[in-house]
């Protein structure tokens, strides 16, 4: 096939353009998940409005795997982008624990009643300790110190948080700088994963002209 006139490779500067912006993308998106989960979590009385979020990543998560699968880029892509968005959601998971961590007070609460349950698969027996706060709140909680020797009247140590956005616990699973090292390390692998997206679709359109000029 002869070279046609106005065919010629993208300069490399248009690719690295591409790769920018790609990047720019990825952080983009980064930020967006974990503003929107901070902004969820903080309004939400329950897990109402975070399991909606959850259910809102996990979907966008599978369109941007196709939207990758799309543009014929390897499969190892298509799996870091699903996981990415995967990974999203743990913060979102363990916000509560993190405000705890960052801002929450240590404070001893008394025991007011404890109950139990029975799990109807495993047959685990389960500890429910109702107590009551320094500011007159009695939250139902689980965790170390409620056991089968817990009674009315024992005091257990309680985190809390001052302002009451989210629940008391018995104990902090995650810790803020944990659930900021999951943050930081999803924000740089969408930043990572846009710049390879973009860099492939300015070579992608390199090596299309060059399949054009080059003789049959």
């Amino acid at each position: 096939m002869a070279e046609l006139p106005n065919s010629r490779p993208m300069p490399i500067w248009w690719t690295a353009v591409q790769a920018v912006l790609g990047a720019a993308g990825g952080l983009a998106l980064a930020a967006l998940w974990t503003r929107a989960g901070t902004w969820v979590t903080d309004r939400s009385s329950g897990m109402e409005g975070p399991a909606v979020l959850a259910v809102v990543i996990f979907m966008t998560g599978l369109v941007c795997m196709i939207a990758v699968g799309a543009r014929d880029l390897p499969w190892p892509y298509v799996v870091a982008t699903g996981l990415l968005h995967a990974l999203m959601v743990m913060p979102l998971a363990f916000h509560g624990d993190a405000v705890l961590d960052r801002r929450g007070e240590r404070v001893t609460a008394v025991v007011t009643d404890v109950s139990t349950s029975e799990g109807m698969n495993t047959g685990h027996t389960g500890h429910h300790c109702r107590v009551r706060l320094p500011d007159g709140t009695e939250p139902k909680l689980t965790g170390p110190g409620c056991d089968g020797n817990t009674r009315a009247g024992d005091r257990l140590p309680v985190y809390r948080d001052p302002q009451g956005r989210v629940p008391a616990k018995l104990e902090v699973q995650v810790t803020d700088e944990q659930r900021n090292w999951v943050i930081t390390a999803c924000a740089v692998g969408f930043t990572a994963l846009g710049a390879r997206v973009g860099a492939h679709g300015g070579r992608r359109r390199d090596g299309t002209a060059d399949a054009v000029s080059r003789p049959a």
